[in-house]
């Protein structure tokens, strides 16, 4: 087994809310995570102003002004990943900058961050959360699938040089067909999603 691919509970990343002074590092956070996507896609800020890629300070501290709230995954003294969440309505969330520095994935961390966005979501009572991503990293769908999420439209956005696929899932209390199962990580390993 490949030592970095399960998150025990003794190396289960510490989620924390992130505040607004802390906005620069969760742009570079979001940065650094998202460059190995804008180099497979010839993303810039250019032709991509508003892909992850090129977040900056002034985005975050927008956000954070726009009621968007963050939360940071360390693991020890390290922040490794970050992800945030917006009330679309009252029934709708948004699952927002999710990252992982590259280092760090395959770990379980995403997986425990789009968990407690789950939780976040499901104490504001919205009934779904959703996510949107590039249509073309089938990867990352299959994963978001693996997180319960189901793709519900495909969309090309004026100002994106490429399609969006929207995904959502449902957060209903022990109605959701998704919310007891076992979900595995890139790595194969079992874990429990939006518990």
């Amino acid at each position: 087994m490949n030592p970095r691919s399960a998150v025990t509970a003794a190396h289960a990343p510490t989620i924390a809310t992130a505040a607004p002074d802390q906005a620069a590092l969760l742009a570079l956070l979001i940065r650094r995570s998202d460059a190995d996507v804008a180099r497979c896609f010839g993303l810039s800020p250019r032709n991509a102003p508003t892909h992850p890629s090129a977040c900056t300070a002034a985005w975050v501290q927008a956000d954070f002004r726009d009621g968007v709230r963050y939360y940071l995954a360390s693991q020890g003294m390290m922040i490794v990943g970050c992800a945030a969440i917006k009330a679309a309505s009252p029934d709708l969330c948004y699952l927002m900058r999710l990252a992982v520095l590259p280092l760090f994935r395959g770990q379980g961390i995403g997986g425990r961050l789009t968990q407690h966005i789950c939780r976040q979501a499901r104490r504001a009572c919205a009934a779904e959360l959703s996510v949107s991503l590039i249509a073309a990293q089938t990867a990352l769908a299959a994963w978001y699938r693996r997180q319960g999420f189901e793709p519900v439209a495909k969309r090309r956005l004026a100002h994106l040089p490429f399609e969006v696929l929207f995904m959502r899932r449902g957060l209903g209390a022990g109605g959701d067909k998704d919310e007891e199962a076992a979900n595995q990580n890139s790595s194969g390993r079992t874990e429990r999603s939006c518990l």
